[in-house]
Order: structure tokens, then C-alpha cells, then sequence
């Protein structure tokens, strides 16, 4: 990347505020329509981040990539070569459970929203390590989350958990995108990426802080950006649901055939959905799968995450 790239990449305007809709659920989803995206300040219970913070310290400093005893994730030098993607540890504790169960937590969900929260089992732990220089595509992770979770109807919440500066990076979004189509190109199976030049150089980032969030549409793109900092990023992102809505099935499988699978709900209900060549089936990345494929990985008694439309599965995962 060149060194105006660079500078370019800096100077992307700020998110805009939006901590006047928190209590106004009507104005929070005007917002979303108009924008694509909320940005709130200081709105999460500081004792419950650093909770979870120290889950994640707590794996870093296990794997020996940061000291024991450090309060910020810094890295200590250790090789960097095979450092995961998905931090199982925090997928296999079940962490954000934890932190969404946290009575200041669920209330301010209450009020954003207007109603409790449902959360979707689709959480996504990320420690994103350091990188010597800025690659010539910072954006190489663009994507819109619906493509992938077709027909989950949700927001998604990026939460920082460390400060988050220019160099560290984080999230960046494009608002005023989420009303058109997908921008990822179908014709690049199994992970249709969205390919350079597609989209606007429009990109809004900010300085985020331990208590912020970003709140955005699932038709909204965005990425996370490369982390040159000292520090491992680290950050989390749920997707909730206002519990009077068109809800997903989640639940334990009964039976899984090709054209269809039964599910025993969240409510103890059995459901059969039927399953054709439109559903979009997955692991937990966003690859796409075959039913077959998916059926040697999700068995009886595995627990599943399906959206729904009039008993016909849209969607197919593993609900994590």
C-alpha cells in the first residue's frame, strides 16, 4: 500500500453517535433504515467487558502470546505463524452467555430495543494479532452478513474490548448500503467474496473504547481492518433479535434427511423443515456446503440454528 493509501486509509470519517435513540426503539430503527448503522458510546457495563476481556487475556496468556499478569493484550513476540482464526477456548466456554445474562447488559438491550432480547447463536470471538506492515487490500474482509445467514433476521453488535486506535484498526463500515443487493460475486464458490472495486470508497471507521458498540444492519458491509498496533485486537460480535420478531429455529435435530430435517426447539416443539437447492448450508465459516456435506458434520443430537420461511429451511448452520 502506498504511503497516501495509507494516510487515506487514517482519515476515514468518524461514525456518527446515536446514544439519543437509546430508550427510543422507533428512532433507533429509523436510524438503522436511514443509515445502515448505529455507533454508541460508553453504553455497556464497564465491569461486565472487562469480564469478558479477561476471558479472551486469559487465552492469550495460555497460548504464551502475552505475559502473565498483563492487563492489555501486548504481544510478547512470540511466532505468530498458525495463530488461529476461531478461538475455540471462548466458542467452547460459551462466554457470551456470561456477558448477555449480565443484568445491566440485558437492560440496556430492553431499552434499545423495546423489548428483550433474542440472541442468536452466532458469535464470533475475534483476536486479531499484529501485522508488520498494511497490506494492499486493508478491506480484504469486506462482506455483508446476510449472504451468509440468509434469512436471519437480526442485527449485528461489534463490541471492542481493548481501545481500539487507528493503528489497531477495527471496524469499518459503509453507510447507506444495506437498501440495494449483495455485492459478493456469485460466481466465486464456496466463499463468493466481494471483489475489489465493487464498492464505494466511502469507508467510516472511529477510536473505539472498552463500553462502545456498533450496532449494524445484516445487509450492511463491512470489514475489519489490519491491526498494526503492538496489541492483539480483541473484540466480539453477537447478533440479537427484539424477541416480538420473526425469530430463527435453534434447537437439537431429530432427524436430518436430504430434503428435510426435524428440530426440537428452544420452545420443546418438534418442526420439520424441508430443505432444497436454495438453502444456503454451512459450517461455522461462511463456505458454502452441500446438504450432504453439512450432514456428515451435523448429526442427530447436534444442535442446529436454521432460518425459517413458511417450514422451508433458508439457511443452515451449527448455532455458534
Amino acid at each position: 500500500m502506498t504511503l497516501d493509501a495509507s494516510r487515506d486509509l487514517l482519515e476515514m470519517k468518524p461514525l456518527a453517535v446515536a446514544n439519543d435513540t437509546v430508550g427510543e426503539p422507533e428512532a433507533m430503527l429509523r436510524r438503522m433504515e436511514a443509515d445502515g448503522y448505529l455507533f454508541f458510546r460508553d453504553v455497556l457495563d464497564q465491569g461486565a467487558v472487562a469480564r469478558l476481556r479477561q476471558h479472551f487475556l486469559d487465552v492469550l496468556v495460555d497460548w504464551g502470546y502475552v505475559d502473565k499478569g498483563s492487563e492489555l493484550p501486548v504481544w510478547n513476540g512470540k511466532d505468530l505463524e498458525g495463530f488461529p482464526v476461531k478461538i475455540e477456548p471462548l466458542h467452547d466456554d460459551r462466554v457470551w452467555e456470561e456477558f448477555v445474562g449480565d443484568p445491566a447488559v440485558d437492560a440496556f438491550f430492553t431499552r434499545l430495543l423495546g423489548e428483550p432480547p433474542f440472541w442468536l447463536e452466532i458469535t464470533e470471538y475475534r483476536i486479531t494479532p499484529p501485522v508488520k506492515a498494511m497490506p494492499d487490500d486493508p478491506f480484504i474482509g469486506r462482506h455483508q452478513d446476510a449472504f451468509y445467514n440468509m434469512g436471519m433476521e437480526c442485527f449485528t453488535c461489534w463490541i471492542p474490548l481493548i481501545e481500539i486506535d487507528e493503528r489497531a484498526g477495527g471496524l469499518a463500515v459503509l453507510p447507506g448500503l444495506h437498501k440495494g443487493d449483495f455485492f459478493h460475486d456469485r460466481n466465486d464458490p464456496p466463499q463468493y467474496r466481494i471483489p475489489p472495486g465493487a464498492l464505494p470508497d466511502n469507508w467510516h471507521r472511529s477510536v473505539y473504547h472498552p463500553g462502545d458498540m456498533v450496532m449494524f444492519d445484516k445487509m450492511t458491509p463491512h470489514s475489519g481492518l489490519p491491526n498494526t498496533s503492538n496489541l492483539f485486537r480483541l473484540s466480539m460480535d453477537i447478533r440479537v433479535a427484539p424477541i416480538g420478531g420473526d425469530l430463527p429455529v435453534i434447537g437439537v435435530i431429530e432427524k436430518f434427511d436430504e430434503d428435510r430435517i426435524v428440530v426440537r426447539d428452544q420452545n420443546g416443539q418438534s418442526r420439520q423443515l424441508t430443505i432444497d437447492a436454495d438453502t444456503y448450508c454451512r459450517w461455522t465459516a461462511g463456505k458454502r456446503l452441500s446438504v450432504n456435506e453439512l450432514r456428515t458434520m451435523l448429526q442427530v443430537g447436534d444442535r442446529v440454528l436454521a432460518s425459517v420461511s413458511e417450514d422451508r429451511a433458508i439457511s443452515l448452520r451449527p448455532p455458534r
